[in-house]
Parts: C-alpha cells; structure tokens; sequence
C-alpha cells in the first residue's frame, strides 16, 4: 500500500495477519521449492511520510474489505460469472 510503512509485511506476514480473519485459512511453506513470486523487498515511505501525508486506510482496512468482497462473489450462483 502506498505510503503505509506499517505494511511493509513478507508475504508470510501477511498470509499471517489475514489468518487473524480467517481462522481456518490454511498457510504452506515449502522451504524446497524456489519461489517464482520475487516480489518480497520493502519499500521506504519516508519521502511521503515526510511530508504529512498518511493514508486513510490501514493494512487491516484493506484486509477486511477484500473478504467482504470475495463473500459477495461468492454467493453468486454461475460460478463462471465471478471469475474465481
């Protein structure tokens, strides 16, 4: 997220944060397997911070919003219609 330092989280963090929402969410690691996703760094939000700027929303904000959204996709009855 653009400008929340506090979100500066691995991808196994956040697999984490989102297991406080979904309890049973199941977490895999596979420690063998080389990880095609390279996108773990972390990102400075200090020039922005710098300038006041903050954002209006948390990293649990957005966590939230997106399970209320795949609990509305996923009431729909044409699975093929959700793209999921």
């Amino acid at each position: 997220m653009l400008g929340l330092s506090s979100a500066n989280l691995s991808k196994l963090e956040l697999a984490q944060r989102i297991k406080q929402y979904i309890p049973d969410l199941v977490i895999i690691e596979d420690e063998f397997a080389e990880d095609f996703d390279k996108r773990n760094y972390i990102v400075s939000n200090e020039k922005l911070e710098s300038l006041g700027w903050a954002p209006s929303f948390t990293l649990d904000d957005g966590i939230e919003e997106l399970i209320k959204g795949y609990q509305f996709i996923a009431t729909f009855k044409d699975r093929d219609f959700t793209n999921l």
